[in-house]
């Protein structure tokens, strides 16, 4: 009867190790479609008809930190301003609730567990916390569907979170 018990072991041992590499690769494949997103932001934002003169590039592409922390950073120049800011955002990805666009795709969470710092040319530094986790993906219009694809990407990585609205 012992060697039942041991092979019962390591039998849930392979499927609790099995669980988690899939959980990893889902939350891989979160990051990679966010990634692919800004990188395609990032390529057409010149090319866009709807053009405003903000234009950002990627300093530090969206990942997963040690304490599940969903961090993105990017550069923006605009002509609302001088000089540039540099724009880090990070959530604990268990906080996100739902997903909706107003001009942009927007992340809402609990509130106070958005952190946004602002870094500007000069150094000066900002941080406020909220609730709003802004993507920077305002180029494309009409594609509810990058909606509905983003929620089902985060519920296979083991995140459920609802679809609000979607304006263009």
């Amino acid at each position: 009867m012992r060697p039942t018990l041991f092979i019962k072991k390591i039998l849930v041992s392979i499927f609790v190790l099995g669980c988690w590499n899939l959980y990893l690769a889902q939350e891989k494949a979160l990051i990679k479609f966010l990634n692919r997103e800004l990188k395609k932001e990032v390529k057409n934002q010149l090319k866009s008809p709807n053009f405003n003169g903000d234009t950002i590039s990627i300093v530090q592409e969206f990942n997963i930190d040690n304490k599940n922390n969903l961090t993105f950073q990017i550069k923006m120049t605009s002509p609302y301003f001088s000089g540039y800011q540099i724009i880090k955002q990070e959530v604990p990805l268990a906080k996100i609730r739902n997903i909706g666009k107003d001009i942009q795709i927007i992340l809402e969470a609990e509130p106070n567990t958005v952190i946004t710092t602002t870094v500007d040319q000069t150094q000066k530094q900002q941080t406020i916390t909220g609730s709003l986790f802004f993507l920077y993906l305002s180029n494309e219009k009409e594609n509810e569907d990058l909606g509905h694809t983003l929620q089902k990407t985060f519920e296979k990585a083991g995140y459920i979170i609802g679809k609000g609205y979607w304006y263009d």
